[in-house]
């Protein structure tokens, strides 16, 4: 099987680090394990891009958006889109589940 690319939005890191601040306020060492399980489902999305969930969003700049829960912390939504043909994915949000997704992709518009 050829390598598949993984694309990475460059804001993306932003929302893991916001959600692993948020997380250190209490458990530093929890924080720690929750942004290595986030990071860790990267290359499986790369691998596999349409394991994922389709997001039927109202608009339709997230069209052929995708998401999946991150499997140890299932409170942790991934976003992304797959590369044309299925040749990778490109990561687009991480968000906590009870974040409006629609509201902060209006905001913040990644593609």
């Amino acid at each position: 099987m050829a390598e598949q690319e993984l694309q990475i939005h460059p804001e993306v890191d932003e929302d893991v680090i916001e959600i692993s601040t948020h997380i250190a306020m209490d458990n530093p060492i929890a924080a720690k394990a929750v942004e290595f399980a986030i990071t860790g489902m990267y290359q499986l999305l790369a691998q596999e891009p349409v394991l994922g969930t389709e997001y039927h969003p109202l608009r339709r700049a997230l069209a052929g958006v995708r998401m999946i829960t991150v499997t140890e912390y299932p409170n942790y939504i991934i976003y992304y889109r797959p590369l044309p043909e299925n040749a990778g994915a490109r990561i687009l949000y991480v968000l906590h589940g009870a974040r409006d997704a629609v509201a902060f992709a209006k905001e913040h518009g990644r593609q």
